[in-house]
């Protein structure tokens, strides 16, 4: 879907940096649809040279250029942001707020009544063109036009937001435990006189090939686990291993944690 419609980036930072560029290289819109800002001046600046797009002169003038307004801001800078750009809404712009723990609610008392707001959920998948995308909203277009955006960085699936705070624990947090996993076995490696380099590229690979197959596969990641442990073999005897020392539980108790905090940081 090429969109036709005027695009602001308030917030300037490496999410920000990836949703454009998924943009651009997927020719979702023109560089001079777009309109960037971010309140350390230079950062818009650098940003608005690398991606040959317009640099706003505040928040406000790039809502009055835009028509869908992209909210990278740190989620506690969203009502200092407000203070300038609130008025400047219409009923004729779309928010997309990717804010992590801000619910639409706190989102609607920042803009003001009268733009319609989308809530997204991207993950660091974005930066090379991978990320999930959870997205929700009450106006189709508005929701379209979204999915249209993070198409360009990866897959999208609309969910009501009384999920986010778990998508956030899954799979906006999800990449930190796989790099801890990838981390753990490189360490491991290393620790049994394998080189760093090689140590790296041996877990690194290994969790690129595991997900490609796990992405392209009709069968499921447990399917896919019993296929590669052979009976009697080495997997069985590192994955026994595993369930005796309680992964399970541990992996449960971890994102019970972390949907925990999302919860207390959706009420502030």
């Amino acid at each position: 879907m090429k969109l036709k419609k005027r695009i602001g980036i308030i917030g300037c930072g490496n999410m920000g940096g990836a949703i454009l560029a998924g943009l651009l290289q997927n020719r979702i819109v023109s560089a001079s649809q777009i309109s960037v800002y971010d309140k350390v001046l230079s950062k818009a600046k650098t940003f608005a040279r690398q991606w040959k797009t317009r640099p706003g002169k505040g928040n406000a003038d790039v809502v009055r250029r835009s028509d869908i307004i992209l909210l990278a801001v740190k989620p506690q800078d969203l009502f200092e942001a407000a203070k300038e750009f609130q008025g400047a809404f219409d009923s004729r712009h779309v928010v997309i707020s990717i804010l992590a723990g801000t619910p639409i609610a706190k989102v609607r008392r920042a803009v003001g009544p009268r733009p319609a707001i989308i809530r997204a959920m991207p993950n660091l998948g974005a930066q090379v063109g991978s990320a999930i995308t959870a997205i929700t909203g009450n106006q189709t277009r508005a929701i379209q036009e979204a999915e249209a955006i993070f198409s360009g960085c990866g897959a999208t699936v609309r969910l009501s937001e009384k999920y986010f705070d778990l998508v956030t624990a899954i799979s906006g947090s999800g990449p930190a435990y796989f790099f801890l996993l990838m981390e753990l076995l490189a360490k491991e490696a290393k620790a049994h006189g394998l080189s760093e380099s090689v140590a790296r590229e041996l877990a690194v690979q290994t969790a690129v090939g595991a997900g490609l197959l796990a992405r392209r596969s009709k069968l499921s990641p447990a399917e896919l686990r019993r296929q590669v442990t052979s009976r009697g073999g080495t997997t069985p005897a590192a994955l026994a291993v595993f369930e005796k020392e309680g992964l399970e539980k541990i992996v449960s108790k971890g994102l019970k944690a972390a949907l925990r905090r999302g919860r207390q940081l959706a009420r502030r």
